[in-house]
This record gives C-alpha cells, sequence and structure tokens, in this order.
C-alpha cells in the first residue's frame, strides 16, 4: 500500500509540472495521423507481438505515445506554442516543432521531459500490478506490461549513444565544458556499449553500439551556434539525466537480455 501511495503521489506531482502546458496557451493540435503511420503502428504491433507476445507489444506502442506526450508537453512548457502532438514518432515524418530550440537549455529540457513524462506512470503501473496481483490478474499482467515496455523503451532511449536522445542529452553535457569533444565523446560512448555488450553477452547493447558508430560515421554531430549550457545547468542537467536513466534502469533492465550473444 506504502508503494502504491507514493506513486499516486508522483503522478499528481507530474500532473502539476505539465498542467501549465495543458491548460494555458493555444489548444493541444495533433500531427494528422495518415496511412503511413497507421502501416508502421500495424507493422510494429505484429512484429513485436511475434517477439514479445501480444499483451507486451501493445504495452511497447502504449509507452511510445506516453513518450511523444512528454516530448509535446516539453515544447509547450518551453514557450513552443507552434509544437504539433505527434500520436506516433513516424520515420521521416513530420518533426513534433518547425522551430529550432533557442538555448541548449531548452532543447536538454524538451528532449528529456519525453522520457520523464513516463517516469510517474511506469512506477504506478508497477504498483497496481503489485496491489492487483491476486484480486484482477488481468489488470495487474497489463500494468506490468506496461511497466516493463516504459521501463525498457526510455532506458534504452536514454542511452548515450549518437542520435538517440540519450546520446543528445550527454553531448550537450559534454560539450558546455569541451565544446570540441561531441564527436570524440560519441565515439567513446559507441566503443564503450560494444565493449559492455561483449562482456554482458547483450545482442540488443551490440547492435545499438554498432548503430550509433555508424550512424555516428554517416553523420556526426554537428556544432550549433545557439547558447550551450552553463556551468550550473551542466550540472543541473546531468544530475537529471543520470537520476531519470537510473529510474528507467531499475524497470527496463531485462531489455538487455532479449538478444543474448551466446559467447
Amino acid at each position: 500500500m506504502t508503494f502504491l501511495l507514493i506513486s499516486i503521489g508522483l503522478v499528481v506531482a507530474t500532473f502539476l509540472v505539465v498542467r501549465p502546458a495543458v491548460v494555458q496557451g493555444t489548444p493541444v493540435a495533433l500531427h494528422r495521423f495518415d496511412g503511413k503511420g497507421v502501416l508502421i503502428a500495424f507493422a510494429f504491433v505484429i512484429c513485436g507481438a511475434m517477439l514479445l507476445g501480444l499483451g507486451l507489444a501493445a504495452a511497447f506502442l502504449a509507452a511510445l505515445m506516453v513518450k511523444e506526450l512528454g516530448h509535446y508537453l516539453g515544447h509547450r512548457l518551453a514557450g513552443d506554442d507552434a509544437a504539433r502532438l505527434r500520436l506516433l514518432p513516424v520515420p521521416g515524418g513530420p518533426a513534433i516543432s518547425t522551430r529550432a530550440p533557442r538555448s541548449d537549455l531548452s532543447a536538454f529540457f524538451t528532449l528529456l521531459m519525453g522520457p520523464g513524462l513516463g517516469l510517474a506512470p511506469m512506477v504506478a503501473a508497477f504498483a497496481l500490478a503489485a496491489a492487483f496481483a491476486e484480486s484482477a490478474p488481468a489488470f495487474a499482467g497489463a500494468a506490468r506490461n506496461f511497466a516493463l515496455a516504459s521501463g525498457a523503451l526510455n532506458f534504452v532511449a536514454l542511452l548515450p549513444l549518437w542520435p538517440l536522445p540519450g546520446g543528445r542529452l550527454a553531448g550537450m553535457v559534454i560539450e558546455s565544458r569541451f565544446p570540441q569533444v561531441g564527436g570524440l565523446g560519441a565515439a567513446v560512448f559507441a566503443a564503450f556499449t560494444i565493449g559492455l555488450a561483449i562482456s554482458w553477452s547483450s545482442g540488443l547493447l551490440f547492435v545499438l553500439g554498432l548503430v550509433a558508430a555508424l550512424a555516428l560515421a554517416l553523420r556526426p554531430p554537428v556544432a550549433h551556434v545557439r547558447p550551450r549550457l552553463n556551468r550550473r545547468e551542466a550540472g543541473l542537467a546531468f544530475a537529471a539525466y543520470f537520476a531519470t536513466l537510473g529510474a528507467f534502469f531499475l524497470g527496463g533492465w531485462w531489455v538487455l537480455r532479449l538478444m543474448p550473444l551466446g559467447v
């Protein structure tokens, strides 16, 4: 019961944080969910159901939608009234906003808000799964699936690998103190991930490390002219990033064993 009460408090606190983005400013605007998006969502569910089962695949889809809502609310809280909500991020589809962030602080906030919004629902889902495990096992199973999916999805998204959101977040923190080390830092993270994958026999980490290395070779991070994080902002940003990554690791570590290397 204590865990459930704490999770409810976390959900309420999260709502109070994002409430200004919902009740103030322009009404919520949606990007049109066209046929391409429907096909991609359908393919995502089918492939996910074959690999993980229908329940967990649907939970991943729901977690992805919560993550997109977080990015949208982050833009609204940062004062971007031109932002439009995407139900799902479609490759090659429209961006959330056509406005470039005014500063690294604004960019960092909007990027971290995507996973950040999913933290309270993940904790609440774990608490509900434990609370209703005996009285409503079907509901408890669905809640547990969502919690596991949210943890895994956001944990992977926050890994410090270019061009994942976590790679861009880590890059902004590093470049705030060492402006010329962005590409080198990304390469070090990719190499470290490949080494860690071999050590842990994690096929998923190995694939992510290879993809990050390939993406870095084809399209390395580019320098930008917007204001960087100052020393105080960089410290707060790193603490927020590391705390969020650690929280989602607790719920999503299982995904690292999803594809064993067999070495």
